[in-house]
């Protein structure tokens, strides 16, 4: 039996603009956030949000069996992540012969901090180091992943991350948001 999703899916591939339309309703919201993680002003988002629809509709096509959302979340951080490429972001190559600071686990229940506050630190953070806390801990993409996406060695997104989470660990204790 087919489900109403992929009827949707089936009509947006007639191009049927109330099945686009349907299919929009579905996901914008969850695309929206996805973007907003990775560009935090609301006009960047939803506008990286709409581009990521049209790629989506046109591309509609190589969906296959992939889950609607995910495939849709792909589209939207890569939408995200060309957008800071075109505001000049560099994502650095680590030098081999440099060390890559501690990456040993942290203990998330030993840090208290308030949900809001956070987000807003994060978005306070330059764009390399939101965009490597996004893909890793809010989108949950690994290492490999975040390297294929970012185009950069695994190594290099390791690294990354572990200076963008020790650079938001200092500023969320500089506003006292982190309590040891």
């Amino acid at each position: 039996m087919i489900s109403l999703t992929e009827k949707i899916i089936e009509g947006c591939k007639r191009r049927n603009t109330k099945a686009q339309m349907q299919f929009y309703n579905m996901f914008y919201k969850v695309l929206y956030n996805c973007c907003y993680r990775i560009l935090p002003n609301s006009m960047d988002a939803e506008d990286a949000m709409q581009e990521s629809f049209i790629k989506a509709f046109d591309k509609i096509d190589t969906i296959g069996n992939a889950p609607p959302e995910a495939w849709l979340r792909r589209i939207a951080i890569n939408t995200s992540i060309d957008k800071l490429k075109k505001r000049r972001m560099a994502l650095v190559e680590l030098d081999d012969r440099m060390p890559v600071l501690d990456d040993e686990p942290y203990d998330e229940e030993e840090v208290n901090w308030k949900v809001e506050q956070v987000k807003k630190s994060i978005a306070q953070l330059p764009d390399g180091h939101r965009l490597i806390l996004t893909l890793h801990l809010l989108e949950g993409y690994n290492y490999d992943e975040i390297a294929e996406i970012l185009n950069i060695k695994e190594g290099t997104a390791r690294g990354q991350f572990t200076r963008a989470r020790q650079k938001l660990i200092e500023l969320l204790k500089q506003q006292d948001i982190l309590c040891a």
